[in-house]
């Protein structure tokens, strides 16, 4: 007869896990579960990773693990430390072996999440039709039942264990061994109780610092959130007020502008209006010494035809002296008119001590300007000369107020200086030789 072949184990089904796909906060959490933080203290040194502002050996046990999760996420072969550190802690991965579709995956993982998840699988264990499948839960629920309730009466740890006629008539046994021996079960009990009440405390307690150190986290992110928010917003403020100031600026510079534009077109026309009234100044002068000379020579004229008169009859009177005497008087004061007429010449610093007084102010000055060019002795001027600069005059305009001039390079030049008040003579006379 033919011994049946043996069956051969299948192969593994599984490689070494892609870490680098999955996103970082799941990647961060599975490394957090899987590795002790000596483990991830490790990593990182071996990988070198560091945290700018942080010291590696400051970082927390979450911080280390998100750390190296962004590490393999951009450096795929970075997960080979960890893999290597799984291996060691764990061997294979369990069911390597057997296929799994992503129904059982899903229900393996839910399973393993779950805080019955071990009673769970030794459930569905002990309910397999093949009675090698439940068999493996035994070796199991031994070392379980180790772990938990301590060697069992009669092995190599606690003693021979009792025989099966003494277990079946412990119904017959004295009270006293069985207050005993019930004492004794109670006090398994209870360490067993509090093995599982340290087990509880101590995974609360790890569940406890795990969230404890997710809200530190949290909490530092959110204040770096409002640190961020409150530094934009002063940005913001800082600069809407300098916008605000640019604009502000422009409109003044606008302004400014436009005045400057309109005082120089002001003193331009003035300038002008000046200039003609000098020009027609001058004509009529011109017009009228042309009109004395016309009328001198009408005077000769007659007087010749008088002479010639005189000359045919036999006279020789001259002719009468008042006429004579009267054109020449006239003749005379035509040419000291002439000679004593100044040319105004009017100062930009003139023009700009204008812009501060008004109308009546201005016209003032123009008649005193003309009255000084025409006769520079009149006694209404009051001109009088500035102390400590030689060659200034002032002239009253109003009761307050003073022109300030000077003779020209020339002689029959006057240069009008300035328009200013009264109080202002000191520091006039100050500037002007600090100009000089």
């Amino acid at each position: 007869m033919k011994r049946p072949a043996k069956e051969r184990a299948p192969a593994p089904r599984i490689a070494d896990a892609p870490l680098h796909e999955l996103e970082r906060d799941p990647l961060s959490v599975f490394l957090y579960l899987a590795l002790l933080p000596e483990e991830t203290k490790v990593i990182v040194r071996d990988l070198g990773l560091t945290v700018p502002g942080f010291r590696a050996s400051a970082l927390g046990d979450v911080e280390r693990c998100d750390v190296i999760a962004d590490e393999i996420r951009a450096r795929p072969e970075a997960a080979g430390p960890v893999l290597d550190a799984l291996r060691a802690a764990f061997g294979s991965p369990p069911l390597d072996r057997h296929p799994l579709d992503p129904r059982s995956a899903e229900e393996l993982l839910r399973l393993a999440g779950h805080e019955a998840g071990l009673p769970l699988a030794a459930w569905r264990v002990l309910s397999d039709r093949s009675g090698a499948v439940r068999a493996a839960a035994t070796p199991v629920l031994e070392e379980l039942a180790r772990h938990y309730f301590g060697p069992a009466e009669g092995s190599a740890e606690g003693g021979e264990a009792p025989a099966r006629g003494e277990r079946e008539g412990e119904e017959g046994e004295d009270p006293g061994a069985r207050a005993g021996r019930l004492e004794r079960e109670l006090a398994r009990a209870r360490e067993r109780l509090q093995q599982a009440e340290a087990a509880a405390g101590a995974r609360a307690e790890d569940q406890r610092r795990r969230a404890e150190e997710q809200r530190e986290k949290l909490q530092a992110s959110l204040r770096e959130a409002r640190a961020r928010e409150s530094q934009l917003a002063g940005e913001a403020a800082r600069a809407r007020e300098d916008a605000e100031a640019a604009r502000r600026e422009l409109g003044t510079t606008r302004a400014e502008l436009e005045a400057v534009r309109a005082s120089d077109a002001v003193v331009e026309a003035q300038r002008a209006r000046a200039e003609a009234r000098d020009l027609e100044s001058r004509a009529a002068a011109l017009d009228a010494r042309l009109e004395r000379a016309r009328a001198r020579e009408r005077e000769l004229e007659r007087d010749l035809e008088a002479a010639q008169r005189g000359r045919a009859a036999g006279a020789a009177a001259p002719p009468a002296a008042p006429a004579s005497s009267g054109g020449a008087d006239e003749d005379g004061g035509a040419e000291a008119d002439l000679a004593s007429w100044l040319l105004p010449v009017y100062t930009r610093e003139f023009y700009d001590s204008l812009a501060r007084w008004d109308r009546r102010i201005q016209r003032a000055a123009f008649k005193q300007a003309h009255l000084l060019a025409a006769d520079h002795r009149h006694p209404s001027l009051r001109a009088l000369p500035l102390e400590g600069l030689p060659g200034y005059y002032r002239v009253r305009v109003a009761t307050d107020v003073r022109l300030i001039y000077r003779r020209g390079d020339r002689q029959n030049e006057v240069e009008i200086l300035s328009l200013i008040d009264r109080e202002d003579l000191d520091r006039y006379i100050r500037q002007a030789k600090t100009r000089g």
